[in-house]
């Protein structure tokens, strides 16, 4: 297995693709087997050639990818300028299907081996580029979790940079409109993904008492606007500085297992919406059940970049580190420059805690990856999902 990654800034599209895609065979002559392909919106006018070019400079290879407001390439993060970027495969006993789904989603087992056109008796990754306008990723990812239970999923939301216009999608040679791309791995290649969150964890884990939709309206140690008010009550000179603009609210899935103690990865974060004054209720961007845990969390640059750090540390120190061929980034919009004042912040990281590995991916609205057994869109994440190589244990 080798990868390869490469970006281009040049503004015309077709030759930023002749660029990167000279690129990345200087590393490799013969054409490989699976391009990745991430651009800025800058190239819009030229979305529907994209695909035609880069097959023309690379060959007949399965080819993904889309458009973001932030592309990764060649280990550079290029944020709101133009970029193109190509990460490529060579990828022996390997075998990948794209499907795109959008109007019509599979729900069954049988639907997804369909669409994607893959043997249902081998273990199957997934990688997801899904368009954060037009796309219900929850429903997708319940869907592909009920049929591929255990599998591992991991991908982004793209957004074209505006609030309302949808990402386009690359696949089968076409420029799509909306809707997800479902990247389907099977044979001699490892997914692995590593998590690394924002937010760090203010107060203690709460017990939501009385809820309706996405309104918390009790929470075990009272209403979650004078729980807010003590919270705040004790804070330092920092926190109180970060306290209107980096609040969010942890959520807690549940499991099998009850837990008695929480740590990093255990919450997915969510914007808090707005309270109610007179009845202290809090208004959160996700729907909350009765009795599930929470907890208050903020956002700061030097918490992201701590649990980057040990992320990446793990990753490094992990069995299958050596067997690392390359890796793709989805990093939240919230994060980069904006949050660390920095270009290249999560990247450098990866370089300097993993090595020279091969890099690519987009800036995203929801990052893809697991919690537990189930997958989850994260907020405020970066979610790198490595490909590595079997080792021989793994592939007896």
């Amino acid at each position: 297995m080798h990868w390869a990654s490469a970006v281009s800034e040049r503004v015309d599209t077709y030759t930023a693709v002749k660029e990167a895609a000279a690129a990345l065979l200087s590393a490799r002559s013969e054409p490989p087997d699976l391009v990745f392909v991430f651009v800025s919106r800058h190239h819009a006018g030229a979305f529907d050639r994209i695909s035609d070019w880069v097959r023309e400079e690379l060959g007949e290879a399965v080819l993904a990818g889309c458009s973001a407001a932030g592309v990764v390439g060649g280990g550079h993060e290029f944020e709101g300028r133009e970029a193109l970027a190509l990460i490529a495969g060579w990828l022996p006993g390997v075998q990948v299907r794209v499907g795109h789904v959008a109007e019509f989603l599979p729900a069954t087992t049988d639907e997804w081996v369909e669409l994607l056109e893959i043997d249902p008796a081998q273990k199957t990754q997934f990688l997801l580029f899904a368009d954060a306008v037009t796309c219900d990723i929850d429903v997708v990812l319940h869907s592909l979790d009920s049929s591929f239970p255990n599998m591992t999923k991991a991908g982004g939301l793209a957004n074209a940079g505006t609030s309302d216009q949808p990402s386009t999608l690359f696949a089968h040679g076409d420029a799509l409109e909306g809707g997800a791309l479902v990247v389907a791995l099977q044979g001699q290649c490892e997914l692995r993904t590593v998590i690394a969150q924002g937010c760090r964890p203010v107060g203690e884990p709460l017990i939501v008492t009385r809820a309706k939709d996405n309104v918390i309206r009790e929470l075990n140690a009272g209403r979650p606007a004078e729980v807010l008010r003590r919270i705040y009550d004790k804070m330092n000179a920092r926190d109180l500085a970060l306290f209107n603009t980096s609040m969010f609210l942890g959520v807690d899935l549940g499991s099998e297992d009850k837990r008695s103690r929480y740590g990093r990865g255990d919450f997915l974060i969510r914007n808090i919406l707005g309270i109610d004054p007179e009845r202290g209720a809090l208004a959160v961007d996700a729907r909350v059940q009765t009795y599930q845990v929470v907890q208050f969390h903020m956002r700061d640059r030097e918490s992201a970049a701590a649990d980057l750090t040990e992320c990446l540390r793990e990753l490094a120190r992990s069995d299958y580190a050596p067997n690392i061929r390359g890796a793709l980034l989805f990093s939240c919009v919230g994060r980069g420059e904006r949050l660390f004042g920095t270009p290249n912040h999560d990247s450098d990281a990866f370089a300097r805690r993993v090595g020279p590995v091969p890099l690519a991916g987009f800036f995203s609205n929801g990052e893809i990856g697991p919690v537990g057994n189930r997958s989850c869109v994260h907020g405020y994440t970066s979610v790198f999902a490595v490909f590595c190589e079997p080792s021989k244990t793994d592939s007896q």
